[in-house]
């Protein structure tokens, strides 16, 4: 038996394929691109057993035939656009198409097949204007506001996906992933919004100076790894009474991006970094500058995962993976 994960070239998918040959599991990667050279090595020392295909996930026929021919019996449907601004301005209609529909012909898909657990990806931006509103976000008592169209298909793919799961009787979780940022981040076309992190990575292995904004806001970011060891509980939890679950470090630690921007300039000496409080000056923007709530994760928690990353222990293993793989782009 398989696991398949869509999008599995992408940021996300590249650490939970990671984690899941690291346990020795089945791997099969479906993507629109070919998967980096450097994680193809990195993959290759791992117990794990992995599969690269090519395949559109809007073509539910093709889908449904490699998870029938791979036997494929859980799911994680994460081929998506992470559409900024200007994307969602000249094409939303593509990521509707990619994000919404794509994902039910993934359902479809697995329903036809037999996949016996799919782990639906959700996004911390469902709860959009909830952000500047509540302290604390939970999956059950917070309003979901998405602003972004991108965040508008995330929380219709959680609902489809949860409607979908009782009319056709499969066994579905939704994961509301947070920031999350570290190894294997790469500008793919498909996320428009890299992390700061990447951008100060981008800078220090270019030996370039980099400037931030004067007043870094708290922000409740989730280190790559932590994540993936979250998807993988998700998918291994047996019968679990709640459906929807958030993944987040549950921490504010968004105004000591400084203390990872010190451990860059340590061991890349031509990389340099400051501060500025003018707009034009800043080179390593955030997507947000208001200070806003942070996702509760005592729901996951409650049922044995916690991250295992505080801030420091996250910019000390980015820094030595950069030094390994660079920004593994190819």
């Amino acid at each position: 038996m398989a696991v398949m994960i869509t999008g599995g070239t992408g940021f996300v998918g590249l650490n939970v394929t990671q984690a899941l040959l690291a346990r020795g599991e089945h791997v099969v990667v479906v993507a629109t691109d070919t998967m980096p050279q450097t994680a193809r090595a990195a993959f290759a020392a791992l117990p794990g057993r992995l599969t690269e295909l090519q395949a559109d996930v809007r073509d539910t026929a093709a889908m449904t035939g490699l998870m029938r021919s791979h036997q494929v019996d859980r799911l994680y449907p994460f081929a998506a656009i992470t559409s900024g601004p200007a994307r969602e301005r000249e094409a939303p209609e593509l990521v509707v198409e990619v994000n919404l529909l794509g994902m039910i012909g993934q359902l479809r898909a697995a329903r036809e097949a037999g996949v016996r657990r799919i782990i639906a990806p959700a996004s911390g931006a469902v709860y959009g204007e909830s952000y500047w509103n509540h302290a604390l976000l939970d999956e059950a008592t917070t309003p979901c506001v998405p602003t972004g169209i991108y965040g508008v298909t995330k929380y219709a793919v959680e609902r489809a996906a949860l409607r979908l799961g009782t009319l056709w009787n499969l066994d579905i979780v939704v994961a509301r992933i947070g920031s999350v940022f570290g190894p294997w981040e790469r500008d793919t076309g498909l996320r428009d919004l890299l992390t700061p992190h990447w951008n100060l990575a981008r800078a220090a292995l270019a030996g370039e100076a980099a400037v931030l904004p004067a007043s870094l806001p708290p922000y409740a970011w989730i280190y790559a790894p932590d994540l993936a060891s979250g998807l993988l509980h998700l998918l291994d939890l047996p019968s679990p009474t709640e459906r929807v679950f958030n993944i987040c470090s549950g921490q504010n630690w968004g105004s000591i991006m400084t203390n990872f921007a010190d451990r860059l300039a340590a061991e890349f000496p031509d990389f340099s970094w400051s501060a500025s409080a003018d707009p034009d000056e800043v080179n390593i923007s955030l997507t947000e500058t208001r200070p806003r709530g942070r996702m509760d994760i005592s729901r996951i928690v409650a049922t044995g995962w916690t991250p295992k990353f505080d801030p420091e222990a996250a910019y000390a293993d980015y820094v030595l993976w950069l030094k390994t793989h660079g920004l593994a782009a190819d």
